[in-house]
């Protein structure tokens, strides 16, 4: 039985590849697809051993803290890998889990692929040696990716990024006069709700006394998120789309979003925003340290200058961050400016079609491509 073996441990990668292997079930239907992964690929015939996407743990201290559990996914994972020899492993993102399972999976030649590769141009630059070492082929999401891995000659395809897929148009302009609709985005795993969305809700309380009227509307990834939004937001009114980030990022005039992929996603719907971050202290500290960009956010990032406001750590207060709210609201140049630099990321990102040739390369670097 032809078997491919996928760790995925984010949540938006789980929507990405829920697509690709729904794209993989069409060109290759005799295929199965087994691992750890998401609900939202289960949903598209995985077989989900371990649901990493909802257990996904960010940043040193943190992954420091859930280190036991860890180990003893890792270990699971490559005995099944030895037992059952699938015909590839898919690893997706999700570095700090990928880069350690990568040289055990070598040891058993069975071809390796990375989808959705770490940002060594932001950090780590040392880590492209080490996937030049264990992976046959990494297929990347951003076009300037591509050199910088054949560089150190590692096989490298540029396949499109998979939110054009999600998101081929931006959005119809709205018309900004109140009420208004404002979206809070604090992430999608429960660390990052924790931290971030009080700040999001003190914020908000600021804005509705200057707009009495304006509805809060907040995505959550699961059903355990919304209970945890629930909790955090007590009696404030906010309206929670379980699994339905994109009816937020359509209806909102403008949002607090966390930093994640959740940025660029709202910047592909053209939705104007601010950009908080708050980590564990020690977190940020190392991540500073070793990050040699000057922005966090992938939009700004993609770009090369800010387009949107970041407010990271200390600088993410509710004032601060209602302030750049107001301003979104009501000064229609800073908006429309926002706005068209939106449409010119579009332009650098190409066309729609990343599932679709993702599942390709798949199978043509396997040897499974149908004739």
């Amino acid at each position: 039985m032809n078997t491919i073996f996928w760790v995925v441990g984010d949540p938006s990668a789980d929507l990405h590849c829920a697509n690709i292997i729904r794209e993989l079930r069409q060109l290759a239907p005799e295929v199965k697809h087994i691992g750890l992964g998401g609900q939202n690929m289960e949903r598209e015939g995985f077989i989900l051993l371990h649901d990493l996407c909802s257990s996904a743990i960010m940043g040193f201290v943190e992954v420091v803290k859930h280190l036991g559990d860890i180990k003893k996914l890792i270990k699971n994972a490559v005995n099944w890998i030895k037992e059952y020899r699938p015909q590839g492993v898919i690893l997706v993102d999700y570095p700090g889990f990928n880069l350690h399972i990568a040289p055990m999976i070598k040891e058993f030649d069975i071809p390796i692929i990375y989808y959705i590769s770490p940002q060594v141009w932001a950090w780590k630059k040392n880590r492209i040696k080490k996937i030049a070492q264990w992976v046959n082929k990494v297929l990347v999401i951003f076009p300037f990716e591509v050199p910088i891995y054949e560089k150190e000659g590692v096989e490298c395809v540029y396949v499109g990024h998979p939110l054009l897929d999600k998101i081929p148009e931006m959005r119809a302009e709205r018309e900004y006069v109140n009420p208004y609709k404002i979206g809070l985005l604090p992430g999608s795993r429960p660390q990052e709700i924790k931290r971030i969305f009080p700040v999001m809700l003190e914020t908000a309380k600021q804005f509705l006394s200057m707009y009495p009227g304006t509805e809060f509307v907040v995505p959550a990834f699961n059903k355990n998120c919304v209970e945890l939004i629930k909790n955090i937001s007590n009696e404030f009114s906010v309206e929670i789309y379980e699994g339905d980030m994109g009816r937020v990022l359509r209806e909102a005039h403008v949002g607090i979003i966390a930093s994640g992929t959740a940025t660029l996603e709202s910047a592909l719907y053209g939705m104007p925003f601010v950009l908080v971050y708050r980590t564990h202290p020690l977190t940020y500290h190392i991540a500073r340290l070793l990050v040699s960009v000057e922005h966090i956010g992938i939009v700004n990032i993609l770009m090369g200058r800010q387009v949107v406001p970041e407010l990271i750590q200390g600088k993410a207060t509710p004032s601060n961050i209602n302030s750049l709210l107001v301003d979104l609201i009501q000064n229609s140049t800073f908006r429309e400016k926002m706005i068209y630099d939106f449409k010119q990321l579009r332009e650098k990102l190409g066309s729609p079609g990343a599932g679709k040739q993702t599942a390709i390369e798949i199978l043509r670097t396997l040897g499974m491509y149908p004739s």
